[in-house]
């Protein structure tokens, strides 16, 4: 299988740097390249893969806590130490494949079954498997995976979707069903053009929620049309803080609560739930000039908590059940994200480029094998 990978150039002799693409990320050099994967050997008579399936990948994305795991091995493999460096890296943790080989104790999948990542958190599916995310490495193109840690999906659902739906999916419905929030009170999606933000609109939607959306950016008619229902407020990337004018809500939905939190406190209503799922800053390289502009400041955060009984709540992906709901509530006509631009492997520059470079993105990039 021809599959995408960062590539160490030590280990590559110069007649094969022709076939390796320069790409920058966040002011890294990333050297990558197309390589061979064969299929590997998979024992289904072996009591290592008892509980264990072999993928092969069809296609997969990246999220944005792949962004700092796709940085840091490039970190190292630009650091000219070649000293237990592998020669290439894989990234991606979103994927939809088909079951090629199955151990003599797996129950739930057949071969030829077409699935997608279980990341059930913070309890695994069964005591055989650990909780969270499947796989940092889903660019592998082959992967050896618990069954516990997979789902079937069916054929309403294409590759391009479903190889970028299981974190979103997971994420958003655990957010959703945590907040308790209902018909009657109103809610705000920050950072509304990311995809776990979309995931969370479309949920919220479909729940008949009164939904504000908020971003930075400029949406198109078309683009407002995907999220037809919600109010759409655009304030700039420069604002020290919110208008007032946007109102309060009872829950808050945040993909990145170091840009929002002390904002997002101050328009909660009395008893009003904040739920974040991650951070914009996981690496000193991501940070912008206008980051100093969204300092929280944590004793104004929990007096005004305090004051008006707010709660703020983390989050961690989602369970089993989060993700079937998800995946039951999946309909063509009104998908959860949208599909920005499906690629070959020959075009992993761009992959990368437009997945994390290109700011007017709206939508996935989907790498198809």
């Amino acid at each position: 299988m021809k599959a995408v990978a960062l590539v160490n150039k030590n280990f590559f002799n110069k007649k094969n740097n022709n076939n390796i693409y320069n790409v920058n990320l966040s002011g890294v050099n990333l050297n990558c390249g197309v390589v061979d994967i064969p299929k590997p050997h998979f024992d289904n008579k072996h009591y290592k893969n008892d509980n264990y399936v072999l993928i092969r990948v069809l296609s997969f994305s990246c999220n944005y806590r792949d962004k700092g795991i796709i940085l840091k091995s490039a970190l190292r493999m630009n650091s000219g130490n070649t000293y237990n460096q592998m020669p290439v890296s894989f990234f991606g943790s979103d994927f939809v494949g088909i079951v090629e080989e199955i151990g003599k104790n797996v129950s739930r999948f057949n071969i030829g079954d077409r699935v997608i990542p279980n990341c059930s958190y913070p309890k695994a599916d069964n005591d055989t498997a650990a909780p969270g995310v499947v796989t940092n490495e889903a660019s592998k193109g082959w992967l050896r995976i618990n069954e516990a840690k997979l789902i079937a999906i069916d054929d309403s659902m294409d590759d391009d979707i479903a190889a970028g739906f299981s974190i979103g999916g997971q994420t958003s419905e655990s957010m959703i069903r945590r907040t308790h929030i209902h018909e009657g009170q109103k809610a705000l999606v920050l950072s509304a053009r990311s995809n776990t933000s979309l995931f969370i609109i479309n949920g919220l939607l479909k729940r008949n929620i009164d939904t504000t959306i908020m971003s930075t950016t400029d949406w198109s008619s078309e683009e407002l049309s995907i999220v037809n229902g919600a109010h759409y407020i655009k304030i700039s990337r420069n604002s020290k803080c919110w208008p007032d004018d946007i109102g309060k809500f009872d829950v808050i939905f945040d993909p990145f609560f170091d840009l929002h939190l002390s904002d997002a406190v101050k328009h909660l209503n009395i008893n009003g739930r904040y739920i974040t799922c991650g951070y914009k800053n996981q690496h000193d390289n991501f940070k912008e000039s206008t980051d100093y502009l969204h300092e929280n400041n944590l004793s104004r955060i929990m007096i005004q908590s305090m004051i008006n009984n707010l709660s703020i709540m983390g989050n961690c992906i989602g369970t089993t059940e989060d993700l079937k709901r998800a995946i039951s509530k999946y309909s063509r006509s009104m998908k959860p994200f949208r599909i920005y631009d499906t690629l070959s492997s020959e075009s992993i520059d761009k992959f990368i480029n437009e997945t994390y470079n290109l700011r007017q993105r709206f939508g996935k990039v989907i790498m198809k094998y």
